[in-house]
Order: C-alpha cells, then sequence, then structure tokens
C-alpha cells in the first residue's frame, strides 16, 4: 500500500502487547472510545490574534500530539503491526452542495503554513463533486467536526468481516465558551489491539504541551 511516511514492522513476538494484540484482534469491532473536552484557549487566542482558523489549528495541535505518542502511529497489515514514523490527516469537508468529502491534508510543521494550504484545499473541495479528495492511505488521522450543536461524543461507522487497519478516529463538537475558557469536545477512537486508555492520556497530555506553547510569549 502506498504510504507518504516510511513504516518499521514491530514484531508481535516478545512485543510488550503481544497478548493483548491477539485477544482484540479477534473482535469484529475492536474500536473503543472516549469522549472528553479540552481547554484550548491559548491556541484560541492565538488564531485570533494571527487571523487563522481555529479548527485548522486544533487538528494540527491534534496531528502534533499523535506524533509524540507512539500507539497513535501503530497499524495493522496482514497480521503485522507496523509504526509509522509521521501522520498526516483526513478531515470531513462540508462543500457547497452539503455533502461531505473525505479530504487529505498534509502536515506541515509550521501552523501559519498549515492554514494557508489548509485553506486552498477547502475552497478547491468546497466545489468538488467527489467523495475522497487526495491521499487516503493508513499513515493518516482520520476526523470530523461537528460545530452545529453540544457535542457528547460521537461513534463511528466501521465494516465487519475484514482486517482494519486501526486508524484512529477523531471528532470534534461546537467550541463551548466559558467565561475566558475556550473547551473543545473531542472523541478519540482507537483500535484496542494496539492502544489502551491509558495512551490516550499520554496524547491528551501531549495536546495540552502543544496548546500551552501557544500561551503569550511561548508560540515559536
Amino acid at each position: 500500500m502506498e504510504t507518504r511516511y516510511s513504516r518499521e514492522v514491530i514484531p508481535v513476538e516478545g512485543w510488550e502487547r503481544a497478548e493483548t494484540f491477539r485477544f482484540f484482534s479477534t473482535f469484529s469491532q475492536p474500536f473503543f472510545n472516549v469522549h472528553t473536552e479540552v481547554a484550548i484557549t491559548p491556541l484560541y487566542d492565538y488564531c485570533k490574534q494571527q487571523g487563522l482558523s481555529v479548527s485548522l489549528a486544533y487538528m494540527h495541535a491534534t496531528v502534533q500530539a499523535a506524533w509524540a505518542t507512539e500507539n497513535f502511529r501503530l497499524r495493522i497489515e496482514n497480521g503485522q503491526v507496523l509504526r509509522y514514523s509521521g501522520l498526516d490527516l483526513s478531515t470531513t469537508i462540508l462543500k457547497d452542495d452539503k455533502q461531505i468529502a473525505f479530504t487529505h491534508f498534509p502536515y506541515l510543521d509550521k501552523l501559519e503554513d498549515f492554514c494557508e494550504a489548509g485553506a486552498t484545499i477547502i475552497a478547491e473541495v468546497k466545489k468538488s463533486k467527489k467523495l475522497f479528495n487526495g491521499y487516503q492511505g493508513t499513515d493518516l488521522l482520520h476526523m470530523t467536526t461537528l460545530p452545529w450543536f453540544k457535542f457528547k461524543g460521537m461513534e463511528h461507522a466501521f465494516s465487519l468481516g475484514q482486517e482494519d487497519p486501526g486508524v484512529p478516529k477523531i471528532g470534534y463538537g461546537r467550541l463551548e465558551m466559558q467565561q475566558d475558557n475556550v473547551r473543545l469536545p473531542i472523541s478519540i477512537g482507537l483500535h484496542h489491539a494496539l492502544a489502551d486508555g491509558y495512551h490516550i492520556h499520554l496524547f491528551l497530555q501531549e495536546l495540552e504541551r502543544v496548546v500551552q506553547g501557544y500561551a503569550s510569549g511561548n508560540e515559536s
């Protein structure tokens, strides 16, 4: 399968997750979902000051946090466990005809560059008639945003009876403004053969670290 990032095989024999991997690999629906929220006030304020898209910014921060959390970079292919060196994202875009399009956004290190490229991609895809736009490999995070209503979490569609590579599934809800605190509802779905709740904890710690990096005087 074509991929954008390099990958290496993790031998299951001797792997600390070997027994867990084999157990959950037998499940017809092996994903578990955690619904929570994160404070993104520094990132939100930075975007407003710089005229950047808040939604693109929190997706960019999510990818950064996932890069730093090894289990978010693990995938399954032909019964093997693969670890990718990096990740991009694919998210749903609501087109002008009010249909969705699954759309690839290449990761760029600098937030401003990512938002500029993302705005161009969104403008093009909104006029597209295609369901899939751009690269759709396994070295991605799958994302979607439901910005219209209060969000308590979501479950994702999946196919039974075939091996799932275990691409993490991230859902976002409408931003909640609580006085001077901006909170982002987020749903995180992971393949249980590759990760547990502890790894979501590590991911959320990394996401908080990335967001706090945009506090006044800290942004790079």
